[in-house]
């Protein structure tokens, strides 16, 4: 129940935001009394704060560039390139998906409106993955200063998440309502090769 509590509380938090969503309506949506939001999470607050820590486990653990997968300090700009370009390809497939959808209007908000305890999960959560990833750049253009690499990180990384906020414009523009699998895919080889570019340098 706590799960599907939560993931009703993403849709709605995220769609419509805290203060237009009351408990009783996400009790309602998974056929449970509102007593069980109480339950587990002390109330509407505390499901508002587990609906964005899942969210950002659920991204630093499957979604964003590992650690793990990020390239030694001897290896060669190729394959600092590809690990790089695989990690974002993960972000952008996410992005096109559906599971996507409510994740990122949760986000979005947050992003224009940050709350002091999201804050802190993005720093705990989020942020080491963007020094990782900005490290990575600096690697790859070492003529730029810390400021300018971690400029470049959320650049590149802003390129995946575009392929969800912008779903609507793409879905118009190319006269495809859903994607299909072979537009999805054109989509990534683009990420890919625009970040090639700026990892290059040839977008300054």
């Amino acid at each position: 129940m706590r799960n599907k509590l939560i993931h009703a509380a993403i849709e709605r938090f995220g769609k419509r935001g805290f203060d237009a969503v009351g408990t009783r309506e996400i009790a309602a949506a998974v056929g449970t009394p509102m007593s069980s939001i109480t339950y587990h999470f002390g109330g509407k607050e505390g499901l508002y704060l587990a609906a964005a820590e899942h969210i950002f486990d659920y991204l630093r653990d499957h979604v964003a560039p590992q650690e793990e997968d990020m390239p030694s300090a001897d290896a060669s700009d190729a394959e600092r390139l590809d690990a790089i370009c695989n990690s974002l390809r993960r972000v952008g497939a996410f992005m096109l998906g559906e599971d996507s959808a409510h994740f990122a209007l949760f986000i979005g908000r947050e992003q224009q409106d940050p709350t002091p305890a999201v804050l802190d999960m993005m720093r705990e959560r989020i942020i080491p993955m963007m020094f990782g990833l900005s490290a990575q750049v600096r690697f790859l253009r070492p003529q730029l200063s810390e400021d300018e690499a971690k400029a470049v990180a959320v650049y590149i990384f802003g390129m995946a998440i575009t392929l969800r906020h912008a779903r609507a414009s793409l879905e118009l523009l190319l006269e495809q309502q859903p994607l299909n699998d072979a537009t999805k895919a054109m989509l990534l080889d683009q990420l890919e090769q625009s970040a090639r570019a700026v990892l290059a340098g040839g977008v300054q």
